[in-house]
């Protein structure tokens, strides 16, 4: 057990109380909240790239989409190869479109919010199908989303 300031009256408070006995401010919710946030920032400071791939998530590694209509179209994320970049942070593996690994390793994109990152596990993931074929060009300003 600590003694921590509350964030709200600033006096003394232990780290195992749910609220502030003086001002009633939600300490647990509050210390919960920033240390999620400061496991974040050291997950995307600890982010690289490997020298491998893993298998595309949105195709599931086979080089197109089946669309709800029934039509299909190359996968633009794996640029129809079944296979993006495998990325590493302390609190996972990555999938990442080639044209986004960059931005991803500098912090710009999450998985929460991308359409091109995806949070894979905690270990590294076996390929479970051979790759689609070979990569073609894509343009970021090609990609639908």
């Amino acid at each position: 057990m600590a003694l921590i300031e509350c964030p709200d009256c600033e006096r003394k408070v232990s780290d195992r109380a749910a609220t502030c006995p003086d001002c009633a401010c939600p300490v647990a919710e509050v210390v919960a909240e920033q240390r999620a946030a400061q496991a974040r920032l050291e997950a995307v400071k600890s982010r690289e790239v490997t020298d491998e791939e893993t298998d595309c998530p949105p195709c599931d590694a086979r080089g197109f989409i089946e669309h709800d209509s029934g039509a299909t179209s190359w996968c633009a994320v794996c640029e129809h190869s079944g296979r993006v970049t495998l990325c590493v942070a302390s609190d996972g593996y990555y999938a990442v479109a080639r044209y986004a690994t960059e931005r991803f390793v500098e912090g710009e994109l999450h998985a929460e919010s991308s359409g091109v990152v995806f949070h894979v596990g905690t270990r590294k993931p076996p390929f479970k199908y051979k790759a689609a074929g070979e990569r073609h060009a894509v343009e970021p300003e090609d990609i639908p989303w």
